[in-house]
């Protein structure tokens, strides 16, 4: 199951007596662990919550706290975190605890890389007990962006959304920080714009050159030196540099894509080049207005500005300057920001 079916479980306050959390995202993972504890009454919680590591504990004395009984008002909620740790003969304690259960306590199991060929393992997915955490990506991203903003009594546009992901990225930990900072910043406002994002949440190195990238990518002379001025006043050139061999190698990829007519499914081209959905659909539309050779070309241009950057004792500003002018201007009929 997923987080939602969790969500499900959590309204009708029907937990099940074990759940297996694993998968990459650690911010979900985490918050559900909290949903989940705070189900415990607050006057029992030294009786009815435990916290163990399987660093620190055999699972045999994990068993033996699920069995006992809630202390005057259930539910006893038991956490025990790297259950992946212990080997496939001390798991052997938790296959049969699920034959069992204490239904009264839910035991939590979290794991970062579980071997799901497991026994223990296997059991705990067909009984639909185990919770899978991945980090929600395109359209499910902008969807939980505005849920969360939603949770804090305020709505917030799908551009927001989107602009808010382009300067921070897909990090859930990190969006749910700058959503605080906007939510404050705009505290009268029931409605979150564009604006708002831009002048409350930061810009991250990566936002940063990803927007010198999509600038160079359209051919916009003018907003390409102007994202490179504002970069070089607080980043060094060289990981600048690389962000921009890293765009013009993806829209390459796009190019093929196009050219092989897989271009057409967005999901297929995110996936081909390992950028979120929206990301894909920039580089696809950049790729398009730009011809396998000139796209070479601007490779080529990059390789002789790193070379020149080594080699010369020209300043790097004025080298990465003549390199953007270079790059956003390889259709000369093409006009700044047309």
């Amino acid at each position: 199951m997923g987080p939602a079916e969790l969500e499900r479980d959590l309204a009708q306050g029907k937990l099940k007596p074990v759940y297996l959390f694993y998968g990459q995202d650690a911010f979900l993972k985490e918050r559900y662990l909290a949903r989940l504890t705070d189900l415990v009454q607050e006057g029992f919680r030294d009786f009815n919550l435990q916290h163990f590591s399987a660093e620190e504990i055999p699972p045999a004395q994990v068993i033996e706290q699920a069995k006992t009984m809630p202390f005057i008002a259930p539910p006893r909620v038991i956490v025990l975190k790297g259950v992946d740790r212990y080997s496939a003969e001390e798991l052997r304690p938790f296959q049969d605890y699920l034959q069992d259960p204490n239904e009264s306590t839910c035991l939590v199991l979290t794991a970062e890389k579980p071997d799901l060929r497991l026994k223990l393992f296997k059991n705990v997915r067909e009984a639909g007990w185990d919770v899978v955490f991945e980090p929600p990506k395109g359209r499910d991203l902008l969807s939980w962006i505005k849920t969360a903003l939603a949770e804090r009594g305020q709505e917030m546009t799908e551009a927001a959304a989107r602009e808010l992901v382009e300067r921070i990225g897909p990090d859930l930990m990190e969006l749910d920080g700058e959503l605080e900072k906007i939510s404050l910043y705009a505290l009268e406002k029931k409605r979150i714009g564009v604006d708002e994002v831009k002048a409350a949440a930061r810009l991250t190195h990566k936002a940063s050159v990803f927007k010198l990238g999509d600038a160079v990518g359209r051919q916009d002379l003018g907003s390409a030196l102007a994202e490179l001025a504002d970069l070089l006043l607080s980043e060094h050139h060289l990981p600048v540099l690389v962000m921009l061999v890293r765009h013009f190698r993806l829209l390459l990829k796009a190019k093929l894509l196009l050219s092989s007519g897989r271009g057409r499914s967005q999901a297929e081209a995110a996936a081909a080049l390992k950028v979120p959905p929206f990301a894909a659909r920039q580089y696809l539309d950049q790729a398009d207005r730009l011809s396998p050779a000139e796209i070479k070309k601007g490779l080529a241009r990059l390789l002789k500005a790193n070379l020149t950057l080594i080699s010369s004792p020209a300043p790097a500003r004025l080298v990465m300057e003549n390199l953007v002018l270079d790059l956003a201007s390889l259709r000369p009929n093409r006009r700044s920001g047309s």
